[in-house]
Order: C-alpha cells, then sequence, then structure tokens
C-alpha cells in the first residue's frame, strides 16, 4: 500500500513539474485586444467604418499570456481622433499597447493587420441663431442693461437628415428668471431640445451662455430747448418757456459722455385741440439712458399773427 501510495505522489509531483517547465518555455501565443476610438465628435459625424479588434501575437511563456489576457480583456486599447485616422500597426503602436496595459516581459509582439482605420461621414447640418423667450429679468435698485445682451455661441448647429432639419424653424433658450442683478454676469441657459423629435437630429450645444452687460444708473438733468413740430401754420410760434430740463438715468460708467445735444423734446402742435399748454414729449436721447423726468412737463404757446 506504502509503495502504491508513493508512485501516485511521485506521479503528481513529475505532472506538476513538467507543467511549469512547460509553461515556462516561450511560445507564441494569439491574443485580441479590443479597440476604441475616441475624441470625435459623435454629433457631426457617423461612423461608416472603424476596426475594434486587433489581433495579434506575442511571445511570453504562458503564465505570463494568461495574466496579458485578462489584462486586454478587462480593457479596451483607446486611440483619441478628431477625424479619419489611420493608425500603422508598427513599434510605435505596441509600445503604446505595452504602457497602457503594462505588458512588461513580453519577448516579442506582432499583428496580422498592417494598420488600424476609422472612416467618418459629416451629417447634414443647417446654422440656427439661438432666441431668448420667456427670460426676465429683474435688476436691483438703480441698475440696469448697459447694453445688449450676448448669447455664446452665437449660433447652434443642427446635424442629422435633411428632411429633418428643414423641418425645424428655430432654436429658443427655456424659461428663466434673473433677480437682484447688480453687475455684469454670464448666465448659462438651457436650450428647448426640438430635435428630440427626429431620432437623427443632434444638437453641437445643449445649452447656451447669456452675458449680461450691467451699470448702476445715476440721475444726470440736462437743460435742452424744445421744439416745435406739426404747426401746420405759416406764423410764427413762441413757447413758455423755451427750454426745459430733462433728467435720465444714466450708465455710472457712461455719465460723461451724456451731453445736452444727445437728447431731443418736443411738443405737437396736431395735438393742441385748443389747450393753452402742449405736452413735452422726449424724441431723442440715448439708447443707454431712460428718461425720468421732464420738467416742466408741459409748456404753454403763443401764436404771433
Amino acid at each position: 500500500m506504502f509503495r502504491h501510495r508513493s508512485f501516485w505522489i511521485i506521479l503528481v509531483i513529475t505532472a506538476i513539474v513538467w507543467l511549469v517547465a512547460t509553461m515556462s518555455e516561450h511560445g507564441d501565443y494569439p491574443l485580441e485586444i479590443r479597440v476604441e476610438w475616441q475624441g470625435y465628435d459623435t454629433t457631426r459625424y457617423v461612423v461608416t467604418h472603424q476596426d475594434t479588434l486587433l489581433p495579434v501575437t506575442i511571445n511570453s511563456n504562458c503564465f505570463l499570456a494568461i495574466g496579458r489576457y485578462r489584462a486586454a480583456k478587462r480593457q479596451p486599447f483607446t486611440i483619441v481622433t478628431s477625424g479619419d485616422t489611420v493608425v500603422k500597426v508598427n513599434d510605435v503602436l505596441f509600445g503604446d499597447i505595452k504602457r497602457q496595459f503594462g505588458f512588461h516581459s513580453i519577448y516579442g509582439f506582432k499583428s496580422s493587420m498592417d494598420a488600424l482605420s476609422i472612416t467618418l461621414e459629416e451629417r447634414q447640418r443647417r446654422p440656427f441663431v439661438p432666441q431668448l423667450r420667456n427670460v426676465d429679468f429683474e435688476f436691483a435698485e438703480q441698475c440696469g442693461l448697459s447694453g445688449n445682451p450676448v448669447l455664446m455661441p452665437d449660433t447652434v448647429w443642427l446635424y442629422g437628415a435633411k428632411k429633418h432639419l428643414e423641418q425645424i424653424q428655430a432654436v429658443y433658450t427655456h424659461e428663466a428668471r434673473f433677480s437682484q442683478i447688480s453687475d455684469s454676469c454670464y448666465r448659462m441657459l438651457a436650450l428647448k431640445p426640438v430635435w428630440q423629435g427626429y431620432p437623427d437630429v443632434h444638437s453641437s450645444v445643449d445649452s447656451v451662455r447669456l452675458f449680461l452687460p450691467v451699470d448702476r444708473y445715476v440721475e444726470k438733468t440736462l437743460t435742452v430747448p424744445v421744439r416745435f413740430q406739426n404747426a401746420g401754420i405759416q406764423s410764427e410760434v413762441r413757447l413758455y418757456p423755451e427750454r426745459v430740463d430733462v433728467t435720465l438715468w444714466v450708465p455710472f460708467g457712461h455719465y460723461d459722455e451724456i451731453s445736452a445735444d444727445q437728447v431731443h423734446v418736443s411738443v405737437d402742435f396736431s395735438s393742441a385741440k385748443g389747450d393753452k399748454e402742449l405736452p413735452v414729449m422726449a424724441t431723442l436721447f440715448p439708447s443707454n439712458t431712460r428718461v425720468k423726468q421732464i420738467s416742466p412737463s408741459a409748456i404753454q404757446y403763443v401764436i404771433i399773427q
């Protein structure tokens, strides 16, 4: 019985030694590496061809081959591209693969492929100017816009089939409200995804950045002459007084730039209807200002025969 048991022990030990020795010998082992392409604009391009597997043969012992096989199965080999790309299968590529997967102690590396490639086709596209819709601004006291709001980017591109792009009329922002604005600022606005009604249509962006130029307003009073309009008569007309004070809300940063010659006020004789006084109206003033008050708000007139 003892001799029989010893025989089997020796046999098992011999088999293990033989297996270890055999697996330690160098040999060629096939391996497939998954390839993943990244970096190209999936909204703008559709992929018409891409190589997704790289068959390689590595020269190593069996232990290393098994470990590298597991490493290659866990993650793909990433290639970054911004357009159609051809990558040569050479020592440079093998070096990148070794670094990504930690393929150390590999004695040989070869592949039956000469190159990896991806081919992209640009979709049909159409530009849209994003439009603000139901976006309300509430400013802090004595603050307001000192220019026009600006959207960035100023163009939104939609990509997809031409027949579907032609059915989209405009691109709008979602509703939004901003309150207590006291300084120039940026705000993000989401776009209404009208393109989602068409499965093949994609947008270059899903939101835009809104810039609001804001300034603090202060009062500035200017004395200006009153103009007489629509007299319809040949006689001379005298106005009392001939000049009025116009008080404007002026952006603090532009206070010194606003002068009396930029402001026009007038009275309209066609609306007199026998009245002794005519209301004074501001007919011209800088676009970045607001009229707070005209004093006096109405003046008398006399027609000299």
